[in-house]
């Protein structure tokens, strides 16, 4: 009896998207909590790297394209033209020339995505993909648009989710999935590649708070210097008991990355399994990612009991103060724990008198409410309550808001004026009021 494959079943993906490489794990789409670990594609088989190079070649002459390995592979007799750094070039956003013509390096990075991709299809069709979370080491602004840009040019299956994340969001989602002894109180992610920066984050865990509140500490570190073993072992180690106060405060370490292959640690090894358990790897943020995906799908009981605080995330509760019932209330209009570049608001208001509007900010990390006053210069006199304001917010940072503001009017009896106010606002709670 032949088996086929079963193209109802739906997958999360997870795409980590850096300048030399990308990583991709998936797994299949169930409501209920997994119970095994995404998987990640390997280019070889039974091969130990998840690597996919980040480049493209071109057959000179020829419209053929080849992605990833296959890239350095047509690259080496000469025949294809090699572009690397895919990401980069996208994000500087100049022509690549090749050979005689010139290219958008957007809809290069594009193809080489929607390439990958479809690596998947020994396992599952693109039509499958239920969401694709992409994550980075940073994700701000000019990824994000970036992506929005070329995401209809993957060929998603019509109702895909895509989201985006920053690398330490998937550590915390991956550790989400983990047991409490793992996760909780911090847990300690040390990551460097071979002759590049040493980066140590701390992702500690708030158990007094309800929700729990998580947020990343990360220092950065030029490198490990030392040619020999023992004395890469003793720099490791030294910066390890700089960073690791108390024994007792972190769970489990992560290292991650090429450059602690090689055997050489042995002391630095000891510190960071003494009363933690201690895992090596290099495909965490992509698993991460899809653990993000899912739970973004899927909705679990636990992201109720658990709040990350990230540099990306709003941190205050955005309002206005609004005329209800004949008494004055902070109305909310966007409120703090969303990403800053998905935040995004629109509200109608009646001013009830004058040309003043207050908008409340309250900080989640404390501080006390404060007022910050737009004025509405130029808005025509009207009776009480027949200003229609429209009120659209967006975010151009975690701690920056951008308001645009216009007049309604109120139906035909007191026409717009066509009036637009634009205000800049920081949320800073050592901002001007």
């Amino acid at each position: 009896m032949l088996f086929e494959k079963n193209t109802d079943q739906k997958y999360i993906v997870g795409f980590d998207l850096r300048d030399d490489f990308c990583q991709m794990s998936y797994m299949e789409f169930t409501r209920r909590t997994p119970v095994r670990e995404p998987k990640t594609y390997a280019p070889a088989p039974e091969g130990e790297s998840f690597n996919i190079p980040t480049a493209i070649a071109k057959t000179i002459g020829v419209n053929k394209w080849y992605c990833g390995q296959e890239a350095v592979q047509a690259s080496y007799d000469g025949s294809a033209t090699y572009i690397p750094g895919l990401l980069s070039l996208a994000l500087d956003g100049a022509p690549v020339k090749v050979e005689a013509d010139q290219y958008e390096a957007a809809a290069l990075l594009a193809l080489y995505i929607r390439r990958c991709l479809m690596l998947l299809g020994a396992v599952f069709q693109t039509r499958q993909i239920l969401a694709v979370m992409f994550t980075c080491r940073t994700m701000e602004r000019p990824q994000i648009e970036l992506l929005e840009k070329i995401r209809p040019r993957l060929e998603l299956p019509e109702g895909c989710g895509v989201y985006y994340e920053a690398y330490a969001n998937s550590f915390y989602h991956y550790l989400l999935m983990q047991e409490m002894s793992i996760r909780e109180p911090a847990s300690l992610l040390c990551e460097m590649d071979a002759g590049g920066q040493l980066r140590i984050g701390k992702l500690k865990f708030n158990q007094k708070t309800r929700p729990i509140v998580s947020y990343m500490e990360e220092k950065v570190y030029p490198g490990i210097f030392a040619e020999e073993p023992a004395d890469r072992d003793e720099e490791f180690a030294r910066i390890l008991q700089g960073e690791i106060a108390r024994p007792a405060d972190y769970a489990s370490a992560f290292l991650i990355g090429n450059g602690f292959q090689g055997g050489w640690m042995n002391q630095s090894l000891r510190i960071l399994c003494t009363g933690r358990r201690a895992f090596m790897g290099s495909n965490l943020y992509s698993k991460g990612a899809v653990y993000s995906g899912w739970m973004r799908m899927a909705s679990p009981d636990i992201l109720k009991n658990y709040y990350y605080l990230d540099k990306n995330h709003v941190r205050t509760n955005i309002g206005i103060r609004a005329l209800r019932q004949g008494s004055m209330v902070n109305y909310p209009i966007l409120d703090a724990g969303v990403n800053w570049y998905e935040a995004s608001a629109e509200l109608d208001v009646l001013i009830e008198d004058g040309n003043d509007l207050y908008l409340q900010l309250t900080p989640l990390t404390g501080g006390g409410t404060r007022d910050y006053l737009i004025r509405l210069e130029g808005l025509v006199d009207r009776p009480g309550r027949t200003s229609r304001i429209r009120i659209r917010l967006t975010m151009n940072g975690p701690d920056k808001a951008h308001v645009l503001l216009e007049d309604l009017g109120f139906g035909e009896i007191f026409p717009s004026t066509g009036l637009k106010w634009e205000q800049e606002v920081s949320l800073e709670s050592n901002s001007e009021k």
